[in-house]
């Protein structure tokens, strides 16, 4: 059994759920899950008919927008009485009438909602079109199957019940129909929908490809694999052909965006492979991620942004001992919130994180009786992973740097960005 993932780029209009679908045909004669983000730029126009319902704002304008688009994708690849058509106002309609009942309920809960719409519109077009043009499908609610804590919004997963879930309903789906599922959501004990973090749709392939014991699993993008560097902001990146687990979980870690952060571990634990390879031209292998033994490979910059640094200092005079520390980490995964970088002297003790929804807010609130807390955001991170002196003269000098630090294979510079940007590719 294989698991392949469609990201977003991929599906952004008519002419893309085609090429989708010529390149699922090539292995329709496998057991085949497909996941599917949603399409285009959905899920940010989604977050902010969040943000317009919250501020008493033109939500349902918003939302007559992104009805648009779904039915100018749809008029691209169905006839005009085709019945996705009625299950497309359906899908609206039931978006537009939770929003007029949600007067009062948290800000967490309603983005969960209405953010994994975007997937559930996706696959359902997309499930009508290759039912009818490549192979027969069978759509499946992921919410049924991926199981998290109450978390909404970065939700933990519940392996055990997960597991079980995809164990016991989904081999006898796929033994004469592809699977078409959505990446990014799930649910809690409550049945109440929960995400699993931007770009989670990944993560969610991984998932699935746990539970079924795939044999692989194909992160279809718009890149040719993972490459050194991202390739609008530095042209002359290379391919690397072939990771570790190891090499490629670092990288996500530090801010790598070809995949997401959690879909190496599960993949590695069970030795399923991971291809990332290119939907425009599907012949190319791209990157192979699974040999522990996959060689050298040319320095990497990454870049992150909208990163937050947080410097929490001692009040009594005393030190950053492992009591306080304790304080700090238990705040942090309490909050579930991921440190990309820290640093610590005899008085304190400092981070850079995401900035994300209002977590650092509460993060400072949680400790602001027991430290004394300084902010600073609007951040940059450049990672450089096996680097070298060549490496590092390619970095042009930022006039305010507030941590840099070396390892043996990888280099960190969080500073304040120039107010007119100046990307990788003007490196010298």
């Amino acid at each position: 059994m294989k698991v392949f993932k469609f990201g977003g780029a991929s599906v952004k209009d008519a002419p893309s759920v085609k090429n989708v679908a010529e390149v699922i045909r090539q292995f329709c004669n496998d057991e085949l899950i497909v996941i599917v983000s949603a399409m285009g730029k959905t899920t940010n126009a989604l977050e902010e008919l969040v943000k317009l319902f919250f501020e008493k704002g033109d939500w349902k304008s918003k939302l007559e927008e992104i009805k648009s688009f779904h039915l100018e994708i749809s008029n691209g690849l169905f006839e005009s009485d085709h019945q996705v058509f009625e299950r497309l106002e359906s899908i609206f309609s039931a978006i537009a009438k939770y929003l007029n009942n949600a007067e009062g309920k948290p800000y967490i809960e309603v983005y969960s909602e209405m953010v994994s719409q975007g997937e559930l519109l996706s696959t359902r077009i997309i499930r009508n079109y290759l039912n009818e043009n490549v192979h027969k499908t069978v759509w499946l609610d992921a919410r049924n199957y991926i199981k998290t804590d109450y978390n909404y919004i970065d939700a933990r997963v519940d392996w055990e019940m997960t597991t079980r879930n995809i164990i016991e309903k989904i081999p006898v789906f796929a033994k004469d129909s592809i699977v078409i599922t959505q990446g990014f959501i799930g649910s809690n004990g409550e049945g109440k929908t929960t995400t699993l973090g931007r770009e989670g749709s990944d993560f969610s392939a991984a998932i699935f490809a746990t539970g079924l014991k795939a044999e692989s699993v194909t992160v279809w993008k718009d890149v040719p694999g993972v490459m050194t560097a991202d390739p609008n902001k530095m042209p002359d990146a290379e391919i690397i052909s072939k990771l570790s687990y190891t090499d490629a979980s670092e990288m996500t870690y530090y801010g790598a965006s070809i995949i997401h952060p959690r879909t190496i571990k599960p993949l590695a634990q069970n030795g399923i492979k991971l291809y990332v390879r290119p939907f425009n031209s599907p012949n190319n292998l791209g990157t192979t991620i699974g040999d522990e033994h996959a060689g050298m490979h040319p320095a990497s910059f990454i870049l992150k942004t909208k990163q937050v640094f947080v410097d929490f200092k001692v009040t009594d005079f005393t030190f950053i001992d492992e009591k306080k520390l304790g304080m700090i980490f238990n705040a942090l995964d309490q909050l579930n919130i991921k440190i990309n970088l820290m640093q610590n002297s005899a008085v304190s003790f400092s981070i850079c994180i995401d900035k994300k929804f209002d977590k650092v807010e509460k993060l400072v609130e949680r400790l602001s009786e027991s430290f004394h807390i300084e902010m600073r955001d609007n951040l940059e991170m450049l990672t450089v992973k096996g680097y070298d002196q060549s490496a590092l003269d390619k970095i042009y000098e930022r006039k305010e740097v507030l941590l840099e630090q070396k390892s043996q294979d990888v280099y960190h510079l969080l500073y304040v960005p120039e107010k007119k940007h100046r990307d990788l590719s003007e490196m010298s």
